[in-house]
């Protein structure tokens, strides 16, 4: 019959308004139901096979052994019939026979069977143990029905809220009449009907042999000390797999003591509540090193399982998140994992070879970049993830940064190239995640190099120019060793700068090839210093190669400015910001020192990213976010020619204006007026006009204003004229 619609609501009566509200408690609620009777019905299909075979055993045994409760029918046959030939020889005087009826009275009695003690304890022991044993199986049975029929009672109704309801009926039910402590129970008829066979079998047989009695009371006692042991050590080890039956007494009899306590990370131990599971979940779950210890274990026993390529992507693709997740111990984990000593676990060089394996046209191209934007958001998570881990932590920790510490490298830069080449379509996931694995290198060098500026330093303080000054009479002339050691070191030095003022890409690999060449030319200078040549004052080599070292590291600093200018001229260039353009850009932004000085070129270059940065879009405003602005608004900081400020300080006024805040443009103003020669009443109108003709010039040949060397002349021009004024 259909269901009848109501003429008002159009509904029918199982179109109730509450259906979706109760849908996300009958899935949650059926899952655990069907959870817990598969637990139920396993027990008891297994107690039920045991019982069984158990209970024939122990039958077998009986039907031997009741035969000593009773006298054998030729034991009695024997009796009778010497009491009869007793009489018959008394019954020849009259006088003997009183004494023969007393005699034979006296002989009945004693006829009397009485069964050992042995046969007695022996049948006792066994008949409770076939008891024990049948009550088990028929209380399996029992729940095995209880369970067909709750599950029976919960999805009988059709409507949600119906079945909802009728199921937390009955699942309160189920708490309320202690189901789950009946079924753990009924294992512990089975087991007690065990160990009261074995103590039966061996009074049944001490009357027999003596030897293998006691063999049997030593298994016996065996058994049960470790069934005692099971029972005990799931309360003081909680991830121990035994437990009895009994466990859950024993439990509750510690707490009852105030014996149970756990260990609180952040206090003293506290005492455990709840039950055995309780404790454990908690023990698993709750924070602590144990607990990281088995996540590294656990990750990196599933990265050596994760084989296949698509299966290693699908553990990829979750990184950015966890990485982004407020976690701790999430990013610990990935930082561990980061410096394996297995290459099949290192995601440092797993999560790289992924990414290459996206060239080459074996993928679909679909594919290929949907596997290289997932790579490429891994490695900028991971090259992001700031860690203070102390240095027994992980297996490649170190006091200062290193190779060993490093998360990616020139190689990474390599294949990130490779891949942008050939799949143009990551191009924003590249550009991100080229400039976060730069700056990890460059924030290496910089580490290094303010590392042997302190171990220089603390050399000439300690030995002093006195105590190492040459014997007398023997004037100082420096070998050759020493003089072309230095003389290599300014070749590459220059080298590097030559790169630099090239105006190629500085995410690239050549640009730390020549800083590792750098780096190794100086250190073949410093091991000069500890061994010096003969005639050779180690202070006159130490302060070279300090100033070197200072060279140095003003070339790391213009490169950090450059990664800077060439991540700002992609997303000027291109339509939309580039992956996680602020945080990348808020990364390579902080690393670099303004108090070093950087090159005029790079100064131009900026001026003219800053115009295109701060022009106005359509609607009258700022064509990026003001994150972005207040970074790019930074960056004025590091002009200081007073040509590139005077521009600058008339960008900025000039589009001042459209910020929704417009606090770090007054304080690039303010250093910006530090930085120009000298104060003019007539500055304010001569920028206003120098900028307007460079406006013009931009409107009319877009090309030649986008010229570094075309803005440089003009800006030269018009300061000249300025000073002229």
């Amino acid at each position: 019959m259909a269901d009848e619609v109501d003429p008002v609501n159009q509904l029918s009566p199982h179109d109730d308004p509450s259906t979706r509200i109760w849908s996300s408690y009958i899935s949650g609620a059926e899952k655990h139901n069907r959870n817990l009777a598969r637990s139920w019905k396993g027990d008891m299909d297994a107690l039920l096979i045991f019982a069984g075979l158990f209970s024939a055993s122990v039958t077998a045994f009986i039907v031997e052994s009741y035969k000593t409760l009773s006298p054998a029918p030729e034991d009695t046959t024997n009796a009778l019939l010497a009491q009869i030939s007793q009489q018959l020889a008394a019954m020849s005087n009259a006088s003997a026979a009183i004494n023969s009826i007393a005699f034979s009275q006296g002989n009945f009695d004693s006829a009397v069977f009485v069964p050992p003690t042995s046969s007695l304890v022996c049948n006792t022991l066994w008949f409770l143990s076939l008891g024990f044993s049948l009550t088990c199986a028929l209380s399996a049975t029992l729940v095995e029905q209880w369970v067909r029929n709750y599950l029976q009672a919960t999805e009988s109704r059709p409507t949600p809220h119906e079945r909802a309801r009728i199921c937390a009926y009955l699942y309160q039910g189920l708490e309320k009449f202690k189901m789950a402590a009946v079924v753990e129970a009924i294992p512990m008829l089975l087991h007690a009907s065990l160990l009261l066979f074995f103590a039966g079998l061996v009074e049944f047989l001490r009357p027999v042999n003596a030897a293998i009695s006691y063999l049997t009371l030593g298994i016996l006692i065996t058994c049960v000390m470790l069934y005692a042991l099971a029972t005990v050590i799931p309360a003081f080890r909680r991830d121990c797999p035994y437990q009895t039956p009994l466990s859950g007494l024993w439990w509750k009899i510690m707490k009852i003591l105030r014996i149970l306590r756990r260990h609180d990370p952040d206090g003293p131990p506290i005492l455990v509540s709840g039950t055995i599971a309780q404790a454990r979940e908690a023990e698993a779950i709750n924070i602590s090193f144990e607990r990281d210890q088995r996540d590294f274990a656990a990750m990196s026993w599933t990265l050596k399982n994760l084989r296949h390529e698509s299966e290693f992507e699908a553990f990829v693709e979750v990184i950015p998140r966890a990485v982004a997740g407020f976690d701790y111990s999430a990013k610990l984990l990935l930082h561990r994992l980061l410096y394996h000593n297995n290459l099949s676990v290192r995601l440092g060089h797993r999560v790289p070879r992924l990414l290459i394996s996206c060239t080459g046209g074996v993928l679909d191209p679909v594919v290929g970049q949907k596997r290289a934007a997932t790579c490429l958001a891994a490695i900028w998570s991971l090259s992001m993830i700031t860690m203070h881990t102390d240095s027994s932590e992980t297996e490649s920790s170190s006091p200062i940064l290193s190779r060993a510490t490093l998360r990616f490298d020139e190689f990474t830069l390599r294949d990130i190239q490779t891949v942008k080449q050939e799949l143009p379509g990551i191009s924003d996931h590249a550009i991100s995640a080229a400039t976060v694995v730069a700056q990890g290198l460059i924030d290496m060098y910089v580490e290094q190099v303010f590392n042997q500026e302190l171990l220089l330093a603390d050399f000439v303080l300690a030995k002093g120019s006195k105590s190492l000054a040459p014997p007398a009479g023997k004037p100082v002339t420096p070998l050759q060793t020493p003089r072309r050691a230095m003389q290599r070191v300014r070749r590459i030095l220059e080298k590097l700068q030559g790169h630099l003022d090239s105006g190629e890409a500085i995410a690239s690999p050549i640009t730390f090839v020549l800083f590792t060449t750098v780096y190794s030319a100086i250190t073949d200078a410093i091991r000069l210093i500890t061994s010096p040549p003969t005639n050779v004052n180690p202070l006159d080599i130490a302060s070279r190669v300090l100033e070197s070292l200072r060279q140095f590291r003003e070339r790391i600093n213009q490169t950090n400015f450059s990664l800077t200018l060439d991540y700002a001229a992609y997303f000027l260039t291109s339509r939309s910001l580039p992956y996680e353009a602020f945080n990348t850009f808020r990364r390579i932004f902080l690393k670099i020192e303004f108090d070093l000085l950087v090159s005029v070129q790079s100064q131009i270059r900026f001026v003219s990213y800053l115009d295109e940065a701060l022009e106005s879009d359509s609607e009258g405003g700022t064509r990026f976010p003001q994150s972005i602005i207040n970074i790019i608004l930074g960056l004025t900081r590091a002009v200081r020619d007073p040509t590139c400020a005077l521009k600058t300080r008339a960008i900025i006024t000039r589009y001042m204006r459209f910020f929704p805040s417009q606090d770090e443009a007054r304080k690039a103003l303010s250093f910006l007026d530090g930085a120009l020669p000298k104060p003019s009443p007539t500055l304010d109108l001569f920028t206003l006009h120098m900028y307007s003709n460079l406006k013009l010039d931009k409107g009319m040949a877009q090309p030649s204003v986008r010229n570094p060397a075309v803005v440089a002349d003009i800006a030269n021009l018009a300061f000249r004229n300025y000073e002229t004024a």
